[in-house]
């Protein structure tokens, strides 16, 4: 039941104890109802009641007063229930928005569900990238310490030979200075063996350079001497041999190279058993 009904129950219920009232005072008093229903307030006593008119009539101001509340209460309700069912409008428009929220949000809180698994997932497997590459990279530091190793010991190395290349090349250059020394040397020597009538390559073969080596080589009367073409040795040149302090023997060369030669043992001068690692000296002949 809505407020309307109520308030018209409560008014039609006021009437009835309106009604009620004047039937019970008209059953009461069956004596001069005029008088009694007459009676004006100023006539009113304590045994003299007011007359049913005047409480008719205050009835009637009191029912006009309650229908206008009845009325005021009526509009009231009616704006109300207006602005109740604008409320109700507005509530029911903002659940529905507000549902629609929630659907959105609800759709959102799942694509962000997937979203964070699917991240989750490539946490899990970047982990394991990370892990692989961590092995990866300790390996290869290993192997970038073991080549560092490696590159310091040739460096040390290369170093080492830049050192001795340098001390070579230094000697190498005193070696080419001394040659050219010795070749203008030899360049003067010729041209005063030259302004003598001589030649340097007619060395008598009765003169033998005073120089000395070892025996290289034995093979039953031959042995092979470091003493060659280049230190001035010539076929038919007697060498003769020693160890220590013992004299061994002489040998004669038949054989003549720019480092080595070839000599055959002189038997008669023959001291003792020739071997690898014995001097040989020139000297010479009369």
């Amino acid at each position: 039941m809505s407020i309307i009904g109520k308030i018209f129950v409560f008014a039609v219920f006021v009437m009835s104890l309106v009604f009620m009232a004047f039937s019970v005072a008209i059953y009461s008093s069956h004596t001069n109802y005029k008088a009694d229903i007459e009676r004006s307030s100023d006539e009113v006593t304590s045994e003299k009641p007011l007359g049913w008119k005047a409480k008719l009539e205050e009835e009637i101001k009191t029912r006009e007063t309650l229908t206008q509340e009845i009325e005021r209460l009526i509009k009231d309700a009616a704006a109300s229930e207006a602005s109740r069912d604008q409320i109700v409008a507005k509530l029911q428009s903002a659940l529905i928005e507000k549902n629609g929220e929630l659907v959105g949000l609800r759709e959102e809180k799942i694509e962000w569900d997937k979203k964070q698994q699917q991240a989750i997932n490539e946490v899990e497997k970047a982990r394991e990238e990370l892990t692989l590459a961590t092995t990866a990279v300790q390996k290869l530091r290993e192997e970038v310490k073991q080549q560092q190793t490696q590159v310091d010991e040739q460096v040390d190395r290369v170093a080492k030979l830049a050192a001795e290349l340098h001390e070579k090349e230094s000697f190498l250059v005193i070696a080419n200075e001394r040659k050219a020394q010795l070749e203008k040397q030899v360049a003067n020597a010729r041209l005063l063996l030259k302004q003598s009538g001589l030649s340097i390559d007619s060395q008598p073969k009765d003169r033998v350079p005073s120089i000395d080596g070892v025996v290289v080589a034995v093979a039953d009367d031959a042995v092979e001497v470091s003493l060659g073409g280049d230190d001035g040795v010539q076929m038919g040149h007697e060498l003769e041999v020693y160890r220590n302090d013992q004299y061994l023997g002489r040998v004669r060369v038949v054989s003549v190279k720019p480092d080595k030669s070839i000599a055959i043992v002189i038997k008669a001068f023959s001291r003792g058993a020739i071997q690898q690692g014995d001097r040989v000296a020139t000297r010479l002949k009369a």
